[in-house]
């Protein structure tokens, strides 16, 4: 773009260091920056002294005129072009700078570049504008004189003579010319010199006039063009002679080359060009016209383009182009519509054409299609107020709309619900499946929290795995309906690039005003609940209670207090036996972490682990453990096979293999002799899984399935995996005697672990008749207090020493 230099920029902002500094970025990129104004008032009165090219307009500013009201003013009265440079983009303030029809709009911060193009931008589509009117302005022009110089010729004498004007054709001295017609045609350009030969030829040959073209050449001045009209006359005295004039058409040769580049964007521009005479209608439209609006050329010329394109009156273009005093120019937005009916907004300007004597002969106009510009603002709109991945609205817009429902109720003594959902088991699946299928995930849920929300309810999402959901004007009851639905949507399976995936979700419910007075207390409290239902086991929702602040500040006390446990390996392992239920001879032990806490005692793990698995602790605690239960059952005479749990995360982890075989050699203990057992909910994984425990059989270790039955795996998933034990939960037999329904379900797993070629262990035997049922069902193992409580490595390595705990099923060893 050559564009005119230097380019004046008037500049409104209030902030004098953001001026300062908008300055720098504008003298850096070669801008004049003129008036720099801090109110609109000044903008206005600026705006008509200085004429700007540009005005780069903040929106809020000292004094009582904001930027949006100064741009209108400045429009409506100089026509200057406005680009907002502002901090805000709220819907409202949005809504008001598009009704003052900006040239651009800008968030601050914006890089120079952005700034730099978005002024270009305004700049080119100006110059374009002039480059237009002066090309029209070309064609309305005449040439003011031509110096015509007289020639004659003699065939005879072969000498040219001439008068002098031709002096002034050829840059000779103002003397008549007569010299020999080499030394004239070698003043032509070598490739014209046939053709000027060959028409003074054709003088000779006939009686009409002859005309040709050519090119001067001259080392010392730059190439002409001359023009040569002939014409050979016979007399008796004088015998033939050829006469004729020769004018320099230098400037015509120039004017047709603009105009042959006028018609190449006249014709190639992607903006579309009409032009009309005065009576507006059209003589000539280019072919942006016909892409643009859908008419063709034939069907717009003679035809007056308001009309066509069904434009509004437009009294003030009109005024401004028709009008005899008026400015000649005008440029704005229109509502137009193509052929087909369809509306699109336009960015339309209008020039004037005149002839030499002043009076307006055509009108100018071109036009480009701002849609995908509206579309672009809509975007940007968007996305500033909604998450990219799911659609739903951002924390920003949540606040909005937070705010706005706290107003609402207070005006109307109201209540509104916030609920606070977190996804269970979310960031094991985004970490081993990948990012892909985790943004996949998140985008179903979206869609199904969707479909159990009011029309009226807002639900956003606030990053990771976090949702929030705003209901107004609400019945208490509606909290624990709408909880119940979103729990019921997220336990039903999602297949996401054929995986079969099971999350559930844990909610926070916090009531206004009766959990908080504003936003903030409204979301701690939703939170505090949230961690709350996922203290007492997930998948449920929870309504705030006062305690829960205290809760709060004891679960972070844990979390720290276990970081420094571990740390400091003041954990301990206790140790409960399995036995088997057909000899009743101990066949293995499974690992328990405790805590003994200086303070409070043995703490039990049910107060810590999903503690530590919110916090990411849990792959910490879950190598310790390993580490230390193979160390203290490497010192037992007697050998046992040793069971560690092992949560999700810490088993689908990249180096999970490696430190495990780490572990075995750092120990010495015996790989196989290990069994890690893992939650069904780590199956989900499927290909990961089934490396992990592939490689993990590589080195001789064993994977079991803990507390099965009680979350989700498929039997295809079961039977395609090298998995050597489930171990039922307790739940299962907690009235095995009594319920027929529940020794229903153990045969039925006892038969599956058949067909699986698995062995099967049962958790949680309390009672004689459950330890005889299950051994009659055929079940492998057993394990619980009947048999046995945990107990630490001392106890549990004396018993076996001593031989103490040799009890068949139903005798309690002492």
């Amino acid at each position: 773009m050559t564009a005119r230099l230097p380019i004046n920029l008037m500049l409104v902002e209030d902030e004098r260091i953001v001026a300062f500094d908008l300055q720098r970025q504008l003298h850096g990129f070669g801008y004049r920056v003129g008036a720099v104004v801090a109110s609109g008032e000044q903008a206005v009165r600026k705006a008509a002294e200085e004429k700007p090219d540009l005005v780069l307009m903040d929106i809020h500013l000292e004094g009582r005129m904001d930027g949006i009201e100064a741009a209108s003013e400045i429009r409506a009265r100089h026509q200057i072009p406005v680009v907002f440079l502002t901090a805000y983009a709220e819907d409202d303030t949005l809504r008001r700078a598009l009704d003052s029809r900006p040239f651009g709009y800008l968030v601050k911060p914006c890089e120079g570049r952005e700034l730099h193009a978005t002024i270009q931008m305004a700049l080119a589509r100006r110059e374009d504008e002039a480059a237009v009117e002066q090309s029209e302005q070309r064609l309305k022009l005449a040439i003011d004189a031509a110096e015509l110089g007289v020639l004659e010729w003699s065939p005879e004498s072969r000498r040219l003579k001439g008068d002098g004007h031709l002096h002034a054709l050829f840059g000779t001295r103002p003397l008549p010319l007569d010299e020999p017609w080499d030394a004239f045609i070698a003043r032509v350009a070598v490739a014209d010199r046939a053709r000027v030969e060959a028409a003074l030829a054709a003088t000779q040959a006939g009686s009409e006039a002859v005309c040709v073209e050519f090119s001067t050449v001259d080392n010392h001045l730059p190439t002409r063009y001359m023009e040569a009209h002939a014409k050979a006359y016979t007399s008796a005295g004088d015998g033939t002679r050829v006469v004729g004039i020769l004018q320099d058409v230098t400037q015509r040769h120039r004017d047709e080359e603009r105009l042959r580049q006028s018609s190449v964007v006249f014709h190639t521009t992607a903006e579309a060009i009409v032009i009309t005479d005065m009576r507006r209608c059209a003589v000539a439209v280019n072919s942006a016209f016909s892409r643009i609006t859908g008419f063709a050329e034939e069907e717009a010329i003679g035809r007056d383009p308001d009309a066509l394109l069904r434009l509004m009156p437009c009294p003030e273009r009109d005024a401004a182009c028709l009008d005899a005093d008026g400015a000649g120019f005008w440029s704005g937005e229109v509502a137009c519509h193509r052929k087909g009916g369809e509306p699109f907004p336009a960015w339309q300007n209008v020039s004037v054409v005149r002839n030499a004597a002043g009076r307006a002969t055509h009108l100018v106009t071109t036009f480009s299609d701002v849609s995908a510009i509206y579309e672009a603002h809509r975007q940007l709109r968007h996305l500033a107020h909604h998450d990219p991945l799911t659609g739903l609205p951002n924390r920003t817009l949540f606040d909005d709309r937070l705010a706005t429902a706290i107003e609402n109720a207070l005006r109307h003594d109201e209540r509104c619900l916030l609920l606070f959902l977190d996804l269970d088991g979310f960031k094991v699946i985004n970490d081993t499946l990948g990012h892909a299928v985790g943004d996949e995930l998140l985008r179903a849920i979206g869609g199904r929290l969707r479909s159990v929300m009011r029309a009226s309810d807002t639900i956003a999402r606030l990053g990771g795995d976090e949702f929030v959901i705003l209901a107004g004007s609400v019945h208490p009851d509606y909290a624990a309906q709408l909880a119940d639905k979103i729990l019921a949507v997220l336990r039903d399976p999602i297949e996401v690039r054929g995986e079969t995936l099971a999350v559930t979700g844990s909610i926070g419910i916090a009531v206004f005003p009766d959990n908080g007075t504003d936003s903030q207390q409204l979301m701690r409290a939703a939170d505090m609940a949230m961690y709350t239902a996922k203290s007492e086991g997930r998948n449920r929702y929870h309504f705030y209670a006062e305690d829960m602040a205290a809760r709060a500040r004891e679960r972070m006390r844990i979390e720290q207090g276990l970081r420094r446990a571990i740390a400091a390996d003041a954990l301990a392992v206790h140790y409960q036996p399995r036995v088997e239920l057909a000899g009743g001879r101990i066949a293995g032990v499974e690992a328990l972490v405790r805590w003994p806490h200086p303070e409070r005692g043995m703490i039990l793990p049910g107060s810590f682990i999903a503690i530590a698995e919110e916090s990411g602790i849990i792959e910490a605690l879950g190598r310790w453990v390993l580490r230390r239960a193979c160390r203290e059952m490497l010192r037992l005479q007697t050998p046992l096979r040793l069971a560690v749990n092992v949560s999700a995360r810490q088993f689908l982890a990249v180096d999970f293999v490696d430190h495990v075989a780490a572990t075995l050699a750092e120990t010495g203990f015996l790989a196989d002799m290990l069994e890690l057992e893992i939650t069904e909910s780590t199956l989900q994984a499927t290909e990961r899984s089934l490396g992990v425990i592939e490689d993990l059989g590589r080195l001789g270790v064993a994977v079991s399935i803990d507390d099965f039955g009680t979350g989700y795996s498929s039997l295809a998933v079961l039977r395609d995996l090298p998995i050597r034990r489930i171990k039922v939960d307790r739940s299962f037999i907690v009235d095995l005697a009594q319920s027929e329904q529940q020794r229903a379900v153990v045969e039925a797993v006892v038969a599956l672990s058949r067909a699986l070629r698995m062995s099967i262990t049962v958790e949680g035997i309390e009672r004689d008749e459950q330890a005889a049922i299950l051994k009659q069902l055929g079940c492998d193992e057993g394990q619980g207090f009947l048999f046995a409580r945990p107990m630490p490595f001392d106890e549990l390595s004396r018993r076996i020493a001593d031989g103490q705990w040799r009890g068949l099923p139903g005798k309690m060893p002492s």
